[in-house]
C-alpha cells in the first residue's frame, strides 16, 4: 500500500475512533467542508474548488478536469463556551404558595466548559467516467455540539435543604445531581456522488448520504427526577432514559441534490437541497429528547452565485437556510409550568395533600416534550479568491446568520450555547507540481445571549461562545 492510501486509511480510522467531532458552526451545522471551502467561511455553492465541493453541491463535480483526485483535511477546532448565572436564587420565604411550589434557582457565577480542542478529519475523492460523468466520495463531520462543565449546573441548594424525602413524601430531585454537566453530539456523513455535465456549462448532481450520529448527556438528574412520571395516574415513566446512560448511536439515510451552471462568461449559479434525514432514535435517551429519543437531521438548502472579476479574482455570495424548526427535539420550547408532574394544592389541609397532579404536565421524551427551542437559521456568506501570485491562491470569507436561540430558551441551552453569528476566514493554497497544500483559519466572533431563568425569574442566564478553527489539507 503506497503512502497516499496509507495516510487515507489512518485518517479514516482516526475519524471512526474519535469520540468527539465538531467544527466552526452555523447553529450546530458545520460552517464549511474541506480546507478550501473553510477559507471562504463556507461560501462557494456556485464555485468548484476541490473534491470537497460535492459535500456542498453534488453538481460541482461535473466540472472537475482531473481524471482522479484525492483531498484530505485535518482541523483543530477550539470552541470557548461558558454560562453565567446572574442573581441569587429566590429565598425560600419568597416562593409562591408559602414555599410549596418547586423552583430551580441555579448557583451564581460563571462556569467555563472543558474539552477545548477537537480534531476534525475529512476525506474526499473524485473520479471521471468519460467526458460528462463524474463520481465521488466524501467522508466528513456535519458539525456537532459539546459542553463539559465541571459543576452541578442544574442544582438547587434550597430544594436540597428540604431533605430526602421531602416533607410531602416525594423524592428530592436534587439528591442525585452529579457533575460534570454537559452533552456531546456528533454527526458524520458518508456521501457518494454522481454528477452529470449537461452541455458545456451546466451540471446536475445527486449524493445518497449515509448519516451516523452519537449522543451522550451527563448531570441532568434534576430534570429526570423533577419530571419523573412514575406516579399514579401519570403517563409512562421514561426517567431512566434522561441522563448518564453512556454513548448512544443513531443512523439514517438521505440524499442531497444540486445544480451548477455558467449562465454567461465568468458568472455561475449554484443551488443544493438536502431534505430532512430521518434518523433512528437515541434509545438510551428516549426520556430526554422529544418523540422518545428522536433527533433527525434538519432539512437545509443553499443557493448562490460566483463571478470572475478577472482571470485572477473570483467573488462569491451564498444564502443558506437550516430548518431546525422541523425537528421537535431541537425546536420544542421549554415551558416550566409543563415540566412539573405535581403542582401545589391551593386547598391543602395537611402536608400529605400539599401537591396534586399537574393537568398541564408534558413529560420529557413525549412528542411535545421540552427541547432546545431553536429557530430556523438564515445565513449569508461572502467569499473571494485571489490568484495573482503564481502557484498561490489566497482566500477570504465572511458569514453571518442570526443565532437560533431565543432569549426565552437559555435554560436548556446552557448545554448547547450555539450563539455565534459572525465568522471570518482566511486561507491559501500552495501548488507544488500536481499537488496542493491548503490552509485555512476561521474565527467565530464572541457572542452573548441573555435571558431569564424560567424556573426562577429572579435570575438571568448568560450564554457565551467564541470559536477558532485551523485546517490543513492536501490535494493529490
Amino acid at each position: 500500500m503506497n503512502r497516499k492510501y496509507s495516510f487515507i486509511v489512518i485518517l479514516v480510522a482516526l475519524f471512526l475512533i474519535s469520540g468527539h467531532f465538531a467544527s466552526a458552526t452555523d447553529g450546530y451545522f458545520s460552517n464549511g467542508q474541506g480546507t478550501k471551502n473553510k477559507g471562504f467561511a463556507g461560501a462557494g455553492i456556485a464555485y468548484l474548488h476541490s473534491p470537497f465541493s460535492a459535500a456542498i453541491n453534488p453538481a460541482a463535480l461535473g466540472f472537475l478536469n482531473k481524471k482522479m483526485s484525492f483531498e484530505i483535511s485535518v482541523g483543530l477546532f477550539n470552541p470557548n463556551r461558558k454560562y453565567t448565572i446572574i442573581g441569587a436564587p429566590t429565598p425560600l420565604e419568597n416562593w409562591p404558595y408559602q414555599g410549596r411550589q418547586m423552583m430551580l434557582g441555579l448557583n451564581e457565577g460563571t462556569v467555563e466548559s472543558g474539552t477545548p480542542i477537537f480534531v476534525v478529519p475529512a476525506v474526499a475523492f473524485s473520479y471521471k467516467l468519460g467526458e460528462k460523468n463524474t463520481v465521488g466520495l466524501n467522508f466528513f463531520g456535519n458539525g456537532g455540539m459539546n459542553t463539559d462543565y465541571d459543576a452541578k449546573t442544574y442544582y438547587s441548594e434550597i430544594i436540597q435543604s428540604f431533605g430526602d424525602p421531602m416533607p410531602n413524601g416525594f423524592p428530592n430531585p436534587m439528591t442525585h445531581v452529579s457533575k460534570p454537566t454537559g452533552v456531546n453530539i456528533s454527526q458524520m456523513f458518508l456521501a457518494l456522488t454522481y454528477a452529470r455535465q449537461l452541455g458545456e456549462n451546466h451540471s446536475l448532481g445527486i449524493s445518497p448520504v449515509l448519516a451516523y450520529q452519537t449522543f451522550e448527556a451527563k448531570g441532568l438528574e434534576a430534570f429526570r427526577d423533577m419530571g419523573s412520571a412514575g406516579m399514579p395516574g401519570m403517563p409512562v415513566d421514561r426517567s431512566a432514559y434522561v441522563t448518564n446512560n453512556g454513548v448512544s448511536s443513531s443512523t439514517g439515510f438521505g440524499f442531497k441534490i444540486g445544480y451548477q451552471g455558467e449562465l454567461f462568461q465568468g458568472f455561475r449559479l449554484g443551488a443544493a437541497f438536502q431534505p430532512k434525514i430521518k434518523m433512528s432514535k437515541f434509545d438510551d435517551y428516549k426520556g430526554l429528547f422529544a418523540e422518545e429519543g428522536g433527533f433527525d437531521i434538519p432539512a437545509n438548502w443553499t443557493a448562490g452565485i460566483s463571478y470572475d472579476l478577472s482571470s485572477d479574482m473570483t467573488v462569491m455570495f451564498d444564502v443558506k437556510q437550516i430548518m431546525y424548526s422541523g425537528v421537535k427535539s431541537i425546536s420544542n420550547p421549554m415551558i416550566a409550568s409543563q415540566m412539573m408532574p405535581m403542582i401545589p394544592n391551593p386547598e391543602m389541609t395537611s402536608p400529605q395533600d400539599a401537591y396534586i397532579p399537574n393537568p398541564d404536565f408534558v413529560p420529557l421524551g413525549s412528542d411535545n416534550g421540552a427541547g432546545f427551542g431553536w429557530e430556523d437559521m438564515m445565513i449569508f456568506k461572502l467569499g473571494a479568491e485571489f490568484r495573482q501570485v503564481e502557484n498561490w491562491q489566497f482566500r477570504f470569507g465572511y458569514s453571518y446568520g442570526k443565532q437560533p436561540i431565543p432569549e426565552t430558551e437559555v435554560m436548556f441551552n446552557i448545554l448547547a450555547p450555539a450563539v455565534n453569528e459572525s465568522h471570518i476566514s482566511l486561507g491559501f493554497t500552495r501548488a507544488i507540481g500536481e499537488h496542493d497544500i491548503n490552509f485555512a483559519v476561521t474565527h467565530a466572533l464572541s457572542k452573548t445571549v441573555t435571558g431569564t431563568n424560567p424556573f426562577d425569574p429572579a435570575q438571568q442566564i448568560e450564554l457565551n461562545m467564541n470559536q477558532w478553527e485551523f485546517d490543513l489539507g492536501f490535494t493529490f
